[in-house]
């Protein structure tokens, strides 16, 4: 068995289901980052994305920690997992349902 480490990253999964193409799904979420950043450029005017077929991969400073995470998107489900820092960590039980409104909302 490991012994809990504080600095260890946690790992915030989220699954929103969806009835888009696969394409379209993209399509928002490109426009979602773009949206999102030019809503909040303090946190995100460094944040960078990497796709790579139906697939992002990100990272963006928030609070002054790194936060980096994965977006795969399938056939009926977006999966998305964050990398929270310690420090947002502790934050996760807030952060989780955040991204669980927001996408939905993106995916509607």
């Amino acid at each position: 068995m490991h012994a809990y480490n504080p600095s260890m990253p946690k790992t915030l999964s989220v699954s929103i289901p969806h009835d888009l193409t696969e394409a379209e799904v993209k399509a928002r979420l490109v426009k979602g980052l773009a949206d999102a950043r030019a809503q909040y450029p303090g946190y995100l005017k460094n944040a960078t994305e990497t796709w790579d077929g139906n697939s992002v991969s990100f990272k963006a400073a928030a609070m002054g920690q790194t936060v980096t995470g994965r977006v795969r998107i399938e056939a009926k489900v977006v999966n998305v997992e964050v990398d929270l820092p310690m420090l947002l960590g502790m934050l996760a039980g807030k952060i989780r349902p955040e991204i669980e409104a927001r996408g939905r909302k993106l995916l509607a």
